[in-house]
């Protein structure tokens, strides 16, 4: 079974986010760059990440500190730092890929400022506006720990994603599937960030994994004045959440297809002088065997990027943007087989580290 996630509390999470970022240096001096600055470019993501994380916690700690004597605030400015915190081992434990972990950690920045904001905009005087915005980040936490422990759950979804491989089935027609089950017609990219969160939970829901998004959470997460229908509700920085349910589906989809390391073998050959093309990591991956959807450029891709092939990840600047394009659209946008180099590395197991850290 998976590791379980540990929630690391302020200073512990720091901790781990410099142990991560040691390791992923050292494992990137391994790798052959076409050049020193190509180098020194996937050197500074990994730097941003840790210092990303030190910036999210040190804005929570001043939040708590600035608003410390006052009674409605202080406990808000709390529940935030808290939050954060889960939002950050999330994101040092689940995201593994350390280039996909650099465009999450920008959605939780943003994501953040918008409560220090709105903490700083409350009208404490109106019980009814201190009690939303209290309850609103009490969901988002809870939504956020939910997503956390079902990361590493697979075993709850055994016997669905054994169905799936055995079916065959694309991933874009799951999801096309359970598009049309919640009603939204239309192309998958073309919905809302909303709408394609809630498809994705639906997903992780038939699976077993459990449900994220109930009734009470929409309604105490959904922007005021938005409808309680599916189709019109707005979620402030709904694609931080997005990049959750999504990356569990994916796990989802993919976790009964044994990834052996020949296929890790392969595609680190690949990528070996100076990184490759997305065309030439899949290819390799394909010649070790795969077979029917295994033998996809999305596939491949998916694995690479998000879960990993037996501890290793496909690296690129543009990962985010291949998030984006994967699980944006369904499954049903081509990658970009030509024109960026990919590299592909072991990455540090963020939650392994994070027990040896709570133990010490």
């Amino acid at each position: 079974m998976a590791s379980d996630i540990v929630f690391l509390k302020d200073e512990k999470l720091r901790q781990l986010a410099h142990v991560i970022r040691g390791h992923e240096v050292e494992n990137l001096k391994n790798l052959r760059f076409k050049s020193v600055g190509e180098q020194m470019k996937y050197l500074r993501i990994c730097n941003s990440n840790h210092v990303s994380v030190e910036t999210i916690l040190n804005a929570c700690d001043d939040l708590v500190s600035k608003y410390k004597n006052d009674t409605v605030r202080a406990p808000i400015a709390a529940l935030i730092l808290s939050y954060m915190e889960v939002c950050l081992n999330n994101a040092l434990q689940v995201f593994t890929n350390y280039t996909l972990r650099r465009s999450y950690l920008d959605k939780i920045t943003t994501h953040v400022d918008n409560l220090i904001q709105d903490l700083n905009d409350l009208n404490t005087s109106n019980p009814t506006d201190v009690a939303t915005l209290t309850h609103q980040i009490q969901h988002y936490k809870e939504a956020v720990t939910n997503y956390s422990k079902m990361s590493v759950n697979s075993r709850a979804s055994q016997e669905f994603s054994r169905n799936l491989r055995n079916s065959g089935i694309e991933f874009k027609t799951l999801v096309k599937r359970y598009q049309a089950t919640l009603g939204f017609g239309g192309l998958f990219e073309q919905l809302k960030d909303e709408q394609k969160l809630l498809v994705y939970d639906a997903i992780i829901e038939a699976s077993g994994r459990g449900k994220v998004l109930n009734h009470k959470t929409l309604n105490a997460i959904a922007l005021p004045r938005s409808s309680n229908e599916s189709k019109d509700m707005s979620i402030k920085d709904a694609g931080m959440l997005l990049y959750n349910a999504a990356h569990i589906t994916w796990d989802v989809y993919t976790s009964d297809h044994p990834i052996q390391t020949a296929m890790r073998d392969a595609v680190t050959l690949a990528a070996s002088e100076g990184g490759a093309v997305l065309k030439e990591i899949v290819k390799a991956a394909i010649l070790t065997g795969l077979e029917g959807i295994e033998a996809t450029s999305l596939f491949v891709t998916g694995i690479g990027f998000v879960v990993g092939i037996v501890g290793s990840y496909i690296l690129g600047e543009i990962a985010g943007e291949m998030f984006d394009l994967i699980f944006g659209s369904g499954g049903t946008k081509p990658l970009p087989n030509e024109g960026f180099i990919f590299y592909v590395a072991d990455m540090p197991n963020g939650k392994d580290l994070a027990k040896q850290i709570a133990n010490k």
